[in-house]
């Protein structure tokens, strides 16, 4: 019976370990399908006329989805080879919102923006811009990290708490998001409101992500949200959010958002995302820029003004006392106005206030003096 109970218990636990050990493997190779590299061809979307959709160097699987830059919601339904076919599903009215109003995000807490914590890290930490770094990969210093210098510096500028950290996570294999997870964890200890994940893509056209914004050549960026862990609907709730006061504030800064298989690290956190700042074809001048501008909309996505108190942060004194003296003055004119209903005229309002005033002021009265009074007989009685 013993040996029984052994064996029960043993393979229990085999059966466990090799549960979670499938479920690492499956996530790091799904989330390892985002190569970014020109070694691989890049794959395609399409609709059902055989209109491109989008572009991006990573393996596309059925079950993925796209919501496209004029809102429209995607879903794969085939991959043949490279070319995957995906059906329509809709159009989302994604239109800006206070963060307060996003149900499954939890409201910031602080009132002030400067205590709204933004933290930035880089898994695929050697990613670079050929025109500008010379080589798309610089293992240890890919120039990734400088536009999230400048991503970091724009939000400063925005008067956020910003942590960039700088870990690198080479090599860039099936285990880059489990050394990246480590990062990412040390992070949260911090207690940041948004965690965002900054990459590039690996395509070969630059003109893909290539945009004039405002001005100012820009490469735009695509958002990428991993439906494989528990926060995939506040995440992507909060990715569409973003896109929506994004293009509010700079039209055309997000492309798109891109529903992947895989985590990312986004079990993590309710408001965590990745983002793709151009493709290694781009310089990385252009996805400065589009970093910084990225930057600029973050205000309006935390429901913010620089400077000012967080529309989804506590209430001012002010507006304490003010809702306070409403409440009052609303308890005092459904008082008058029942006395005045049950009495039947105003003189037997005020003479019934004037009764129950008087009464029960004797009687809050008396009640203290028959505590006082058998308080000292305790007193007494203990001497």
């Amino acid at each position: 019976m013993k040996n029984r109970l052994f064996i029960y218990l043993l393979g229990s636990c085999l059966l466990l370990v090799v549960n979670f050990s499938v479920s690492g493997v499956q996530a790091s190779l799904f989330e390892e399908l985002d190569f970014h590299s020109s070694a691989q061809e890049p794959y395609e979307i399409y609709n059902e006329e055989d209109e491109l959709l989008s572009i991006m160097a990573r393996v596309i699987q059925v079950g993925d989805e796209l919501i496209a830059f004029d809102n429209k919601h995607y879903r794969v339904t085939k991959v043949e080879g490279r070319k995957a076919i995906a059906t329509y599903d809709g159009k989302h009215d994604i239109e800006p919102l206070q963060l307060s109003m996003v149900s499954s995000i939890p409201v910031q807490e602080e009132g002030d923006i400067n205590d709204i914590v933004i933290a930035i890290y880089h898994t695929h930490s050697a990613e670079s811009y050929v025109p500008s770094d010379g080589a798309e990969s610089i293992p240890g210093d890919g120039g990734i990290f400088d536009v999230g210098d400048v991503f970091a510096e724009a939000l400063e500028g925005q008067n956020f708490t910003v942590i960039h950290d700088v870990t690198a996570h080479e090599p860039h294999d099936s285990q880059a998001y489990n050394r990246s997870r480590r990062t990412a964890v040390d992070i949260l200890r911090q207690e940041p409101s948004v965690l965002i994940d900054v990459h590039r893509d690996g395509i070969p056209d630059p003109e893909y992500y290539r945009e004039e914004i405002d001005g100012e050549l820009a490469t735009q960026i695509r958002l990428v949200v991993g439906r494989q862990n528990q926060n995939m609907e506040s995440n992507l709730e909060f990715a569409k959010h973003i896109k929506a006061a994004g293009n509010e504030v700079h039209q055309g800064i997000v492309r798109e958002i891109f529903i992947a298989q895989g985590n990312y690290n986004q079990d993590l956190a309710p408001r965590a995302v990745l983002i793709e700042v151009g493709t290694h074809t781009n310089t990385k001048e252009e996805a400065q820029v589009g970093a910084k501008l990225f930057a600029e909309i973050m205000p309006a996505v935390m429901g913010v003004t620089p400077g000012a108190p967080s529309a989804g942060g506590p209430p001012t004194q002010g507006s304490d006392w003010s809702t306070i003296g409403w409440i009052l003055a609303l308890t005092v004119i459904g008082i008058v106005a029942f006395l005045v209903i049950s009495t039947g005229s105003w003189e037997g309002a005020l003479n019934k206030g004037k009764q129950f005033v008087t009464k029960e002021w004797a009687n809050y009265m008396g009640g203290i003096r028959r505590n006082r009074l058998k308080d000292n007989g305790k007193d007494d009685n203990k001497e």
